[in-house]
């Protein structure tokens, strides 16, 4: 039986879930508390190798492509995750 539509997580979450989830594999000394959209991939100690493996494994999960160019230095958690929900 399949779950209901109500149910399953909307793609907000599911971009959101999938970029926690790598970041905290990447990064393990993140606390999992301080992941929130409000904040950026820096501000939680992430160095400029560390984001784009974050966000390389991401998209490839997701099995997305974002242009480069779409992707700037300070981008919080939700605006990089609203980015990558338009490719879903």
């Amino acid at each position: 039986m399949n779950a209901s539509p109500e149910n399953a997580p909307s793609a907000d979450e599911r971009v959101l879930a999938v970029l926690r989830r790598t970041t905290l594999e990447i990064v393990p000394e993140v606390a999992p508390n301080s992941f929130t959209p409000e904040r950026t991939l820096s501000d939680l100690g992430c160095n400029s190798i560390d984001r784009a493996e974050i966000v390389t494994l991401t998209m490839e999960e997701l099995d997305i492509a974002v242009p480069v160019h779409e992707f700037h230095q300070g981008m919080d958690i939700g605006t990089l995750a609203a980015l990558m929900r338009k490719q879903l």
